[in-house]
C-alpha cells in the first residue's frame, strides 16, 4: 500500500493541526515554548518501525502508549529517549531534585503528560473528521525500542506519523507517533478522502 503525494501532505497537516493543540497543552504544564518538527508519513513493515522513527532497535526509550478506537485504529505513543523522560519530569515539577526521585516520579508524571498530549493529539483528528474516538487508560512502557513497538500480532505493515516537539530552554525532546495497521490506514484514508472533498 502506497500513499499519494496529496494525501500525504493532507495527513501531515493534520497531524500538524493536532500536534499543535497537543503542544500548546504542553507548553502551558511546562511553562516554555514547545518547538515542533516538520511531520513526516511513511508505511513501513513494523519490524522496521524503529528504523522508520529514527531510533534503534537496542535504543532505550520510555514510552506513553494509548490504544485508540473509532472510524480508524491504532496506537499514540510518546517516546522519550533515554535521559531526557528524566529531564522532562524536572521541567514539569519545576523543583530541585535527586536523579533517583525523579526517577521515581517518571512512570506517573509522564503518564499524566501521556494522558494530555495525546488525548489532545487524537481529538484534534477526531474534531476535524466529525467523528469520536475512544481512548483506553494510557500505559508507561521502558525499554528496547524495537521490543516497545512490536506487536503481538507479529509482522504486517503499520502507517508511522511521527513529529519531533522539543522544549526551547531546556532542550528536551520526544517523538509523538501513530501507528496504525493497514486495515485501519484504509478506513482513515476513507475518511481523509471525505474530508477533502468537503473542503474542496
Amino acid at each position: 500500500m502506497e500513499l499519494t503525494e496529496l494525501q500525504e501532505d493532507a495527513i501531515s497537516e493534520l497531524l500538524n493541526i493536532g500536534m499543535g493543540t497537543a503542544a500548546s497543552a504542553l507548553s502551558q504544564m511546562v511553562g516554555e515554548e514547545v518547538m515542533l518538527s516538520v511531520p513526516s508519513v511513511t508505511i513501513v513493515p513494523r519490524p522496521e518501525a524503529a528504523q522508520a522513527i529514527g531510533l534503534g532497535k537496542d535504543d532505550r526509550v520510555s514510552a506513553v502508549r494509548e490504544h485508540f478506537t473509532g472510524s480508524f485504529w491504532g496506537d499514540a505513543m510518546l517516546l522519550f529517549p533515554e535521559g531526557n523522560s528524566v529531564e522532562l519530569v524536572r521541567a514539569l515539577l519545576k523543583e530541585e531534585m535527586t536523579l533517583e526521585m525523579l526517577s521515581e516520579m517518571e512512570q506517573e508524571a509522564l503518564t499524566e503528560v501521556g494522558n494530555i498530549i495525546l488525548n489532545a493529539c487524537l481529538g484534534s483528528l477526531a474534531n476535524i473528521f466529525g467523528d469520536e474516538l475512544h481512548y483506553e487508560m494510557p500505559e508507561f512502557d521502558h525499554g528496547a525500542c524495537g521490543m516497545i513497538l512490536a506487536d503481538d500480532k507479529g509482522g504486517g505493515s503499520v502507517l508511522i506519523l511521527r513529529m519531533d516537539f522539543t522544549l526551547q530552554k531546556t532542550n528536551v525532546g520526544g517523538f509523538l507517533t501513530l501507528m496504525m495497521d493497514v486495515d485501519s490506514v484504509q478506513a482513515f484514508i476513507a475518511q481523509l478522502e471525505q474530508f477533502m472533498q468537503e473542503m474542496a
